[in-house]
């Protein structure tokens, strides 16, 4: 058996043994045309599982991005596959948002692989990430301070996502990709800044790796079993983590409460209480002074930007923050003009016919809205502790906090947020996530384009 077939035979066992393909069904493949994603597309084509090819194109590097895209275009056409192509400009993203390039790159990314997935009922997107990017992640989270989770690097399969993302490739290294690459004599494109060491990531590929393959040289294959008992290691101690939770806590309306004698029982507490309370926004300091007060006299406050924590003479009371909502607006039509929103934004609407074929585009600040679905009086107003809705394309509810937790919103910005409101519904945390019902369907007949922009500075 030659080379490349026995890394066709890994390739679909991997994908058996994690359950990543449960149906005949297209996946989607995220494919930049550098080697890694080359080298997924032609396992996927070789072993005839169905698929379609995404491609970015982030405007980040000229000529070479445009180039990217051709390259991109005429392997799905090589194929004979649906393709899939996105333009954005990424750096202005990243300049109205204040995050880095990456962070808007990836957002931009992954939201309108959402879309796409929603559009042409794919079921899932696949990234080429491998055994490298693994030990990349596990060796950044280690730098910067994490636990076990950090620590077992990327999943096989991203849990809690709709549609599912898949990560195929992480059976191999990046040699074995190149390997195969070459013996199958596939073109593919180089990225210049691969080559440099700008990036924290290129550091450790240059000088880092390098170094552990030489100290060992069966690093890779005790390397992936290391990580699979960490990942294992995780699961139980999450497991743990819940069960102990929820035989702790008391539910008194919006209050959680924690009893102060069975808290002093536990073993490692803090990291217990560290681990218990990060969804609640605490940091590693609060919950360390936390600790602290578990010793001294009641009356001591703990705050996040969206929970309070109270030292109570036997309890911790744990509740959200109080904040009024402030309704800005009541619109009982579309206007035609753009609307003034406090002293930060303005909005921008728009009802027109759905065309057949019709896309949304992936942009933040634009919402694609079904106009029929959406009965007036439309309020416009800021969120408020409490605020749930159903994210576009996911199964369950979420709260808002969670949704500006999770996507690292500054405190400011949070401040400044509003939701758009109808039948009572949230249908848009503006700026950031449309509500699933909502959102354009084939049974669309009237699109709603909204656009929140930031006022202009005089």
């Amino acid at each position: 058996m030659g080379q490349d077939q026995r890394i066709e035979q890994a390739f679909l066992g991997f994908i058996n043994d994690n359950q990543l393909l449960n149906s005949s069904e297209r996946t989607v493949l995220a494919v930049s045309g550098g080697l890694d994603s080359v080298a997924m597309a032609e396992l996927f084509y070789r072993t005839n599982i169905p698929f379609a090819i995404a491609h970015v194109n982030f405007g980040l590097r000229g000529a070479d991005s445009e180039a990217d895209a051709v390259f991109v275009k005429n392997k799905a056409e090589q194929y004979g596959v649906p393709f899939h192509l996105v333009r954005f400009d990424t750096q202005a993203e990243a300049a109205r948002r204040g995050i880095s390039i990456q962070m808007a790159a990836r957002e931009l990314r992954y939201t309108w692989f959402n879309e796409l997935c929603q559009e042409h009922k794919y079921p899932s997107v696949a990234t080429a990430h491998h055994q490298n990017d693994v030990l990349e992640t596990l060796l950044l989270n280690l730098s910067r301070g994490t636990g076990l989770a950090g620590l077992h690097g990327i999943l096989p399969k991203q849990p809690g996502l709709q549609p599912g993302l898949i990560r195929p490739l992480l059976f191999a290294t990046r040699d074995q990709l190149a390997d195969y690459v070459m013996q199958q004599q596939l073109p593919y494109r180089e990225d210049r800044s691969n080559a440099e060491d700008k990036y924290a990531r290129n550091r450790i590929r240059h000088h880092v790796t390098p170094v552990l393959t030489e100290l060992n040289a069966g690093f890779w294959p005790v390397f992936a079993r290391t990580v699979e008992r960490l990942r294992a290691a995780d699961a139980l101690v999450q497991h743990e983590l819940e069960q102990s939770w929820q035989a702790l806590i008391r539910h008194e309306g919006e209050q959680i409460t924690l009893p102060v004698d069975q808290l002093r029982t536990l073993r490692e507490l803090p990291f217990r209480l560290g681990e218990w309370l990060k969804p609640f926004g605490f940091s590693a300091d609060q919950v360390t002074n936390l600790t602290t007060a578990l010793e001294h006299p009641a009356g001591q406050v703990f705050r996040s930007a969206t929970h309070q924590l109270t030292r109570e003479r036997n309890v911790l009371v744990l509740e959200p923050l109080r904040c009024e909502a402030s309704v800005y607006l009541t619109l009982s039509d579309w206007p035609t003009d753009p609307l003034t929103l406090s002293d930060a934004y303005q909005l921008e609407c728009k009802v027109s016919e759905k065309e057949t074929g019709f896309v949304p585009t992936a942009d933040a600040e634009i919402a694609w809205l079904d106009a029929d679905q959406l009965r007036f009086p439309v309020l416009i107003r800021k969120w408020k502790q409490g605020d749930r809705f159903q994210p576009l394309n996911l199964k369950g509810s979420k709260l808002v906090s969670n949704l500006l937790n999770d996507l690292k919103i500054s405190r400011r910005e949070r401040e400044q947020c509003l939701v758009l409101e109808a039948n009572g519904e949230i249908a848009w945390v503006m700026g950031y996530r449309i509500a699933h019902k909502f959102r354009i369907t084939e049974a669309t007949t009237k699109k709603l384009r909204l656009r929140i922009r930031p006022l202009p500075n005089d």
